[in-house]
């Protein structure tokens, strides 16, 4: 009774173990074990009474159809305990369906070359399934998710369906797929390495996808650091140019005799020498380079600045993610304070600070005009939709890279954009 039991569950049982080693790695919805059983239970329970009823179809339409029921069965499972997305279910999906292929291939050139043991069948999937986790499952998340490239995805997602397809027909000895034993052991030994190149490729890829982002971050951070040098540069040449003038002007006080005009005069000076203690000592080089430069910005267009920053607080943020927060958020709202015609309201707020183990980075200025939302985001104003419009995304982006949030509200036509982030005494990307 127990065997036929297992016979009817036994391949829906290996292919969710299958699931799990994906699902595990990554991050999961509160109460997971208890939705994953629960599952799971419902899953094996359907496979259990779809074979003691009515068995595997015939060879037809039906036959396949079966089979594909179990794959679609594991993306519906992992959906369900991941929490990720259908897509990125798709994706995991895939991966568990070649990784218990794999075993499976394995355990028929085992038994077609005449093994019975079934501690060695057991033993079989397990070293697949442990192989698969080290080398493949862990290596897949990117933070708390995966990174799904839709351009593989459909390829990947092919060249599976036909190794199952190929199996499924050999395994049901449907006329012109006859073979002999060593034949199908060969056969069994590239169906394997197939699905070893699915996985393999899908490593390869997320490998050079971070080396991508890497090298994006990197050339970003030299980008602005060569900007910054460049600003440096030109301070000091009119710095020095000014010193200069300064001699002659010193000279000229001296002679006035008018005390409003000396007034007057000193008070443009002071004007002329405050445009360059823009310098910032937040401490955090990353984040010193981006306020200066924008500090330097406002400075020259009649923007005024407030800015109160523990910058050390972002030590464990990555250098191109502190580029893409802070930088997309000032531009926004520097070009926003451009547009009015008050100069008193031309005002940009920063404010970083840790609020019972949450950053707190707000940013506020004045804006004009209305605003449209979509998912709790602006949409840009510029007639170009097509090509902008990613700041703000990008942004929401990057705080989710650390399980932070972003929240937008408008109220007097004040602007404020709130990130929080959680952090912690060793927190890192």
């Amino acid at each position: 009774m127990m065997m036929e039991v297992w016979n009817d569950i036994s391949y829906m049982v290996v292919l969710l173990a299958a699931c799990m080693i994906f699902i595990i790695p990554m991050c999961r919805k509160k109460g997971f074990w208890i939705r994953s059983g629960i599952m799971g239970i419902l899953l094996l329970a359907l496979a259990y009474i779809e074979n003691s009823q009515w068995g595997i179809p015939p060879v037809g339409i039906l036959h396949f159809v079966y089979w594909a029921a179990y794959l679609s069965a594991s993306c519906v499972f992992i959906w369900v305990c991941m929490g990720q997305g259908p897509l990125r279910a798709a994706y995991c999906a895939i991966f568990a369906c070649a990784v218990q292929h794999i075993a499976y291939d394995f355990y028929l050139i085992y038994a077609m070359l005449g093994g019975k043991s079934n501690v060695i069948i057991v033993l079989i999937y397990i070293i697949v399934y442990a192989a698969a986790y080290v080398f493949v499952a862990r290596k897949l998340p990117e933070g708390d998710g995966i990174v799904v490239s839709k351009k593989s995805l459909f390829p990947m997602a092919t060249i599976i369906m036909l190794v199952l397809v190929l199996s499924i027909m050999d395994d049901s000895f449907i006329a012109g797929f006859e073979a002999g034993s060593l034949h199908r052991v060969i056969y069994r030994i590239i169906d394997a390495l197939c699905c070893f190149y699915v996985l393999w490729v899908q490593i390869s890829q997320k490998e050079l996808m971070k080396l991508q982002n890497e090298l994006s971050g990197i050339n970003a951070a030299w980008r602005l650091q060569k900007e910054q040098y460049e600003m440096t540069g030109d301070t000091i040449e009119n710095i020095n140019r000014k010193c200069h003038d300064l001699k002659h002007q010193i000279r000229a006080l001296r002679n006035m005799a008018d005390g409003q005009e000396r007034e007057e005069y000193l008070d443009e000076l002071e004007n002329d020498i405050m445009i360059y203690d823009t310098a910032l000592q937040t401490g955090n080089r990353a984040l010193d380079i981006v306020l200066m430069e924008k500090a330097l910005f406002c400075k020259n267009h009649g923007i005024n600045w407030t800015c109160m920053a523990d910058g050390a607080r972002l030590d464990f943020m990555k250098v191109e993610d502190i580029y893409a927060i802070f930088g997309n958020a000032l531009d926004n709202a520097i070009r926003a304070v451009m547009e009015l015609e008050d100069a008193m309201k031309r005002v940009i707020s920063v404010k970083i600070v840790i609020q019972n183990s949450i950053l707190m980075i707000q940013i506020q200025n004045y804006y004009k005009g209305s605003l449209h939302f979509e998912n709790g985001l602006p949409l840009t104003t510029k007639k170009n939709k097509r090509d902008h419009g990613y700041g703000m995304k990008s942004i929401q982006h990057t705080a989710e890279k650390y399980d932070g949030t972003i929240t937008v509200s408008t109220e007097n036509t004040i602007f404020m954009l709130q990130i929080l982030i959680p952090v912690a005494e060793a927190k890192s990307a």
